[in-house]
């Protein structure tokens, strides 16, 4: 936890540096067309108020004193934007110094692409993270998605487009060509004086083994579902828009080959329903489903071998925006050995 809090705190530093040096630097062209627009315009009052003594020269003498007076202002308006200007500069000067080396020492892979999503600079963790996805290539100057696994280069394109879009920092996970899985954290650079982004940074957090920790528990859980399955003698399902989707248990219990598809599962097992109770099967299961209720239904399923068993099947809706879907299960509450057992 105390690890993820510190690479959270450092991607807000990063971010708040970033959005630091955007404000000096507009500041600061602020500052440096004022201080233009102001010695252009004592330019022209010097050139015009030359041109009017030459012009007038039987008018009456302008007063020294008030034309020194004059000058005194406009030199202290000049020191004070002058100074102003130093100290944006000086500002400017120190925060792009903590940036490069919070970029440089970052524990985090750092990388800016330009607005062609090729790599501009990176720093050290980057490129060794970078090395070993892509071993035959050097990193810098490259585009981006040579790196990236081909499963992930339509969200690469996705991504960068809409850190180009927005201000706000952009999130994506990536799996790169070597199968490492990483998070990017995206942000666009400071916009130039015509408004335009001319690329981003990107922060990368590999998360590789943190997903493979996730698949391990997942398996794990699927294993011991497994088990209660083959304890119960049941296997669940799953329809949607026409198609079933059965656990890999179901299969071995109905005797059903596990290549057939979701389109012809249903029809799979209304097949190996006795002829006279087919159409009342197949009548419950499609009401239920128009009407979007739970259902219950048992009837007899023949087996392949010729054994008979008696099915319990279940199924609930299940809320989802834009499409109908239903969980349920299949249970074998009785065979033809459990009776002979008896």
């Amino acid at each position: 936890m105390d690890e993820i809090k510190d690479r959270q705190e450092l991607l807000l530093e990063i971010e708040q540096l970033k959005l630091d040096n955007a404000r000096l630097g507009q500041r600061m062209d602020k500052m440096r067309k004022w201080n233009n627009s102001l010695l252009q315009k004592n330019w022209q009052e010097s050139e015009d108020q030359t041109l009017l003594e030459f012009s007038e020269q039987d008018s009456e003498t302008p007063n020294p004193q008030e034309l020194l007076q004059e000058l005194r202002i406009h030199q202290e308006e000049l020191r004070v934007q002058n100074e102003e200007l130093l100290e944006i500069r000086y500002s400017l000067e120190e925060s792009r110094s903590r940036y490069q080396a919070l970029f440089r020492n970052s524990p985090l892979p750092c990388l800016v692409l330009n607005e062609s999503s090729r790599i501009l600079e990176l720093n050290h963790q980057a490129a060794n993270l970078l090395a070993q996805a892509n071993p035959d290539l050097h990193p810098e100057r490259m585009p981006m998605s040579l790196f990236l696994h081909r499963y992930s280069q339509e969200n690469f394109r996705r991504f960068f487009d809409r850190v180009l879009r927005n201000s706000e920092a952009q999130r994506e996970e990536w799996k790169l060509r070597d199968e490492q899985i990483v998070v990017a954290h995206g942000f666009a650079l400071a916009p130039t004086e015509d408004g335009r982004i001319e690329g981003c940074q990107v922060v990368l957090e590999n998360v590789t083994l943190q997903r493979q920790e996730e698949l391990q528990k997942l398996q794990e859980r699927e294993y011991r579902l497994l088990q209660a399955q083959q304890l119960a003698r049941l296997g669940d399902w799953q329809w949607e828009e026409g198609q079933i989707f059965c656990s890999p248990h179901l299969f071995t219990l109905l005797k059903i080959h596990p290549s057939t598809s979701p389109t012809n599962f249903f029809q799979a097992y209304l097949d190996r329903v006795p002829e006279n109770d087919q159409e009342n099967v197949r009548g419950q299961w499609q009401q239920a489903i128009e009407k979007g209720k739970p259902f219950t239904l048992s009837h007899c399923y023949l087996l392949p071998d010729g054994d008979r068993l008696q099915l319990r099947v279940q199924g609930s809706p299940v809320q989802r925006t834009g499409t109908q879907r239903y969980l349920g299960f299949v249970q074998v509450i009785e065979s033809e050995e459990t009776k002979s057992a008896h």
